[in-house]
């Protein structure tokens, strides 16, 4: 985190409805580890397929392609 504020990091599936909420909250500046285990909203395992990481911070959006193989 380059800037101290609010981030959100969330995942979509390819149809672009939101899968989880990993992170909402304030954050200070500094690098953070963020793990997921693959389970949605609800608690159950994703299938598999493509899942985009979206990052949401003061200074900008960044997202990721993501590929879960069982």
């Amino acid at each position: 985190m380059d800037q101290a504020g609010q981030v959100k990091l969330l995942v979509f599936n390819i149809a672009g409805e939101e899968v989880a909420a990993l992170l909402n909250q304030s954050q200070a500046v500094g690098q953070y580890n963020l793990s997921w285990d693959g389970r949605n909203k609800a608690g159950a395992v994703v299938g598999n397929g493509v899942y985009f990481m979206v990052l949401q911070q003061p200074s900008g959006k960044t997202i990721r392609k993501v590929i879960v193989l069982k």
